[in-house]
């Protein structure tokens, strides 16, 4: 236990040291890389909050852009009533606005876990669809809440650095889970549910954790969208978005953290990159489609469906490719 906490605070320092050093190059990047930068942290985020409900704990759900909306539009709302940031440095004002919107977001997950507990599959897939566009639709016809044309977030923030240092404590989180005794409860309800409840696991509060947990990462993110893009509609969270998330799990391997965050970047990058694919030699075309290959086959050894891991698998790969 002696090199625990020293263990720990180096992680804590070298993850804040990682994401000061990004923000600093990345500033001396045009603008529009500078949004794929924080875009793609939101989707790690995204993605590895989802895989903790749908891979570690074997549920299915396919509203998480609900999550995402619910904490965006929190942050609106408080903005806007508060008239942010009242004095306090931008970096504590969005720190604040990531708990407002991850707390609002637990109780929607609540909401949506409590009632869905007799469900599974695609049953569950169903109701938590229907939940997020009944999110996207309420919104849509509330003009205290800009409608469907949406409305604008003052201020307007940009910190990568934070943003990716909440990715980086998502993925700490779930990763944390899923390696110590505080993740097998989940494990087992992933497994069998009725071995897992003989052996005196509580399925139902196992359950709900891991839908709150997963609900207020989504909202912590949304919180960080709103601030950063300075604008929140309905149409930035539709039915498409949450389709866009779980092929980032399942992409990455449900189950698989590090595996959902490389995917999550993958996959959002992937459609940016190819716009100027018009400005490109069919040379150049050819090596995307080699790369994205290569990135798909590692991608898919990394995670190996449902247990993956980065270290050792990733160095198979590599030994095989050599």
């Amino acid at each position: 236990m002696k090199g625990f906490w020293p263990v720990r605070l180096g992680s804590v320092a070298l993850a804040i040291g990682g994401c000061l050093l990004l923000d600093v190059v990345a500033r001396g990047m045009d603008s529009f890389a500078q949004r794929l930068i924080m875009l793609a942290a939101l989707y790690v985020v995204l993605a590895v909050s989802l895989n903790l409900i749908n891979g570690i704990t074997g549920q299915f759900s396919m509203g998480h852009a609900a999550f995402y909306q619910v904490g965006a539009y929190t942050t609106m709302v408080l903005a806007e009533s508060l008239k942010a940031p009242h004095g306090l440095p931008g970096p504590v004002w969005v720190i604040l606005m990531m708990v407002a919107g991850a707390i609002t977001a637990s109780i929607a997950g609540l909401l949506v876990g409590l009632p869905s507990l007799r469900l599974r599959g695609d049953y569950l897939a169903i109701v938590t669809l229907g939940f997020g566009e009944i999110v996207r639709i309420v919104v849509q016809n509330q003009p205290s809440l800009g409608g469907a044309y949406g409305k604008n977030v003052a201020p307007q923030f940009q910190y990568i650095w934070l943003t990716w240092l909440l990715a980086i404590v998502v993925i700490a989180v779930c990763r944390n889970l899923l390696k110590t005794a505080h993740g097998l409860p989940f494990l087992a309800v992933r497994e069998d549910e009725t071995a897992a409840l003989a052996m005196g696991v509580n399925v139902t509060r196992t359950k709900v954790v891991a839908f709150v947990i997963g609900s207020a990462f989504a909202g912590a993110a949304g919180a960080v969208f709103a601030h950063f893009e300075g604008f929140v509609s309905p149409n930035q969270f539709t039915m498409a978005q949450s389709f866009i998330i779980v092929t980032m799990v399942v992409l990455g391997g449900t189950g698989s953290i590090t595996g959902s965050a490389f995917a999550a970047v993958l996959l959002f990058y992937l459609p940016e990159k190819m716009r100027d694919l018009s400005n490109v030699s069919l040379a150049g075309v050819a090596g995307a489609a080699m790369a994205l290959v290569v990135a798909v086959v590692v991608l898919r050894k990394i995670a190996e469906g449902y247990h993956g891991s980065l270290g050792g698998k990733t160095l198979r790969v590599v030994g095989t490719i050599v």
